[in-house]
C-alpha cells in the first residue's frame, strides 16, 4: 500500500500543527516530519492535536528539507501562487494529479509557512508542485485547512488499493534520465536562454510522468535509449 508523510517547512504557529496532526490522523496517515519549527515549545500544538497527541509526539524534528526527502520516493511540493511564466510555480491541481497515480511508492506532502508558503528554491527542489483550485479573488488557505484538503484527497486515492501495482523508479534513474537530457540539450544549438529552460521543464514532465504509470523497467529502457541518443550526439560533436 502507498504511504504519505506530512512535511512541514518552517511552520510559525504550534497550533497549525497541532490541527494537522488532528487532520492526519482523521484520514489515517501518521508520518509527521517538521523542517525548523519556528515556535519554543509544542505545547500549543498538543493541545491543539486533542486525540492526535501521538503524532504530534512522534514527529521528526529536522533541520532541511533535503533530510526531509529521506526515504521518499516522490516528494510533492504544494503552492496557492500559480503561475503560467514561472517553471517552479506551475502547478497541477492536485485531483488531477492523483487521478493518474499508480506507484505503491511513499509520498511527501510538503507544506510551507503560513505567511509565505515554500520558496522558489524548496519547490524546485520537489518533484512536483501541486495545487488546490480556489478563488482567484483570494487563492491562499490557511496552513491546516491546506492540509486537510489535501489529506482527504489522498484518502480517497489510496482507498483503491488496485490500482496502485507499480514500484518506484528509482530517484537514481530519473536523475540520471534527466542528467542525460541535459547533455543532449548541451550538444544541440539552442539559444542560452531556450537552454536553461529546457532541463527544469524536461524535470517537472519526467517526475509528473513516471509515477502516473511508468514502470521501473519502461524507465531503464528509455533510459538506455537516451543515453544512446547522448553518447551519437557528443561523438558526433
Amino acid at each position: 500500500m502507498p504511504d504519505l508523510v506530512v512535511i512541514l517547512v518552517e511552520p510559525e504557529k504550534a497550533d497549525n500543527v497541532g490541527m494537522i496532526a488532528r487532520a492526519m490522523k482523521n484520514f489515517g496517515f501518521k508520518r509527521l516530519r517538521i523542517v525548523r519549527p519556528m515556535f519554543e515549545s509544542f505545547d500549543r500544538a498538543l493541545a491543539a492535536a486533542m486525540h492526535a497527541k501521538d503524532v504530534v509526539n512522534e514527529a521528526e524534528i529536522l533541520t532541511t528539507l533535503e533530510e526531509a526527502r529521506e526515504g521518499i520516493d516522490l516528494l510533492i511540493g504544494t503552492t496557492a501562487r500559480v503561475s503560467r511564466y514561472s517553471l517552479d510555480r506551475r502547478a497541477i491541481p492536485i485531483r488531477d494529479f492523483l487521478k493518474e497515480l499508480s506507484w505503491d511508492a511513499t509520498y511527501g506532502l510538503v507544506m510551507g509557512r503560513e505567511s509565505v508558503g515554500l520558496t522558489t528554491e524548496e519547490l524546485a527542489f520537489c518533484d512536483i508542485v501541486t495545487t488546490i483550485p480556489s478563488s482567484e479573488e483570494y487563492p491562499a488557505l490557511n496552513l491546516a485547512n491546506a492540509t486537510a484538503i489535501f489529506l482527504y484527497e489522498f484518502f480517497l486515492t489510496f482507498k483503491d488499493s488496485t490500482r496502485f501495482q507499480e514500484r518506484p523508479v528509482p530517484r537514481e534513474v530519473r536523475e540520471l534520465m534527466v542528467n542525460y537530457i541535459r547533455d543532449i540539450v548541451n550538444a544541440i544549438e539552442l539559444a542560452d536562454h531556450k537552454r536553461e529552460r529546457v532541463v527544469p521543464l524536461v524535470r517537472r514532465i519526467v517526475e509528473r510522468t513516471f509515477p502516473c504509470g511508468m514502470s521501473a523497467g519502461e524507465a531503464t529502457y528509455l533510459v538506455g535509449i537516451i543515453k544512446a541518443v547522448r553518447d551519437r550526439l557528443v561523438k558526433v560533436r
